[in-house]
């Protein structure tokens, strides 16, 4: 079959799916305090999950990352990896997590083929980390770190969502983590995604440029460092480090022209693009008599409308 290709001569070969919109902390930047969830029956199971990912694989896409909410609240995980991981085509399948549960189940999910991780920490202060998670415990993250290096996973990205007067005082020791192991620390811009208090927004953002002058300010200039082009960050490490400082900059710097991925809601919705409305219902598709067939047409509809 062909493979996916959008109206940008753009080749589609990357998945991001949402299982679940639960997850175990309540990032100030992220969730209410009082969430409401879907009802389990409307997310995606593990068969419809399947039957995506060969839908997927079929079309072109090589990597798959698992996302939330926190992926890890799901049981089936490690069954979702290992059915992914069994399709021929699939060349990676990563998951994105808080780190709450990780280290207990890590295990597990590398047995099922897990080959990369990204783990949220958005500061190492506990103080600060449990205001930003509403009461997180950023050792139990930390302990999830250490547990990925343990099982050889590679690389072991850290992702920081910087906002003013929350953690921008926490980017420095952070990209000191980049030191003397090999991990991928990544600075993100905080996205206005729900359009609610423009002004509260523009008081709490912090362009990617001020983290990286906090970085260099401490550690000297960054030297840049090759990496793939379709991928959101900019990467760079500080000299002599064994590992790397990226920053994925969607405010200040898109990285549009490159993208080459589609995005999946746990609610059965496929976005084209992260940053605008386009979001396209396909619950239909699963339901559907012939349903391959149809998530086939879903999805070249969607990617037919990546802007």
């Amino acid at each position: 079959m062909t493979p996916l290709i959008d109206p940008f001569a753009r080749a589609i070969s990357y998945l991001r799916v949402s299982v679940t919109d639960r997850c175990d902390f309540r990032c100030t930047y992220c969730m209410s305090e009082h969430m409401t969830f879907l009802p389990k029956a409307d997310l995606l199971s593990l068969e419809e999950l399947d039957r995506l990912c060969t839908t997927f694989v079929r079309l072109g896409v090589q990597k798959l990352r698992i996302t939330g909410g926190e992926p890890l609240v799901r049981k089936e995980l490690p069954e979702m990896i290992a059915r992914a991981r069994a399709k021929e085509g699939v060349e990676d399948v990563a998951i994105t997590t808080n780190g709450l549960l990780f280290a207990r189940r890590a295990k597990e999910l590398v047995e099922a083929g897990l080959n990369r991780v990204n783990i949220s920490l958005d500061a190492l202060t506990p103080e600060v980390f449990a205001r930003i998670t509403r009461g997180g415990k950023v050792e139990r993250v930390l302990e999830a770190i250490e547990k990925a290096l343990e099982l050889g996973l590679h690389p072991v990205k850290l992702n920081a969502v910087v906002i003013r007067g929350m953690n921008e005082e926490e980017v420095v020791p952070l990209a000191g983590l980049s030191l003397d192991r090999p991990l991928h620390v990544r600075f993100i811009e905080y996205m206005h995604l729900d359009n609610s208090d423009p002004e509260a927004y523009r008081r709490r953002f912090v362009p990617g440029k001020e983290t990286r002058a906090r970085i260099e300010a401490v550690y000297g200039p960054l030297e840049p460092v090759p990496h793939d082009p379709t991928s959101p960050a900019r990467v760079f490490k500080i000299p002599g480090a064994q590992g790397t400082v990226g920053f994925i900059n969607p405010v200040t710097e898109p990285f549009c022209t490159h993208c080459s991925r589609l995005r999946l809601t746990s609610d059965k919705k496929l976005r084209p693009c992260l940053l605008t409305d386009l979001e396209m219902d396909i619950a239909w598709a699963f339901a559907a008599p012939e349903p391959v067939e149809a998530l086939v047409d879903a999805i070249l509809i969607a990617t037919n409308r990546k802007p």
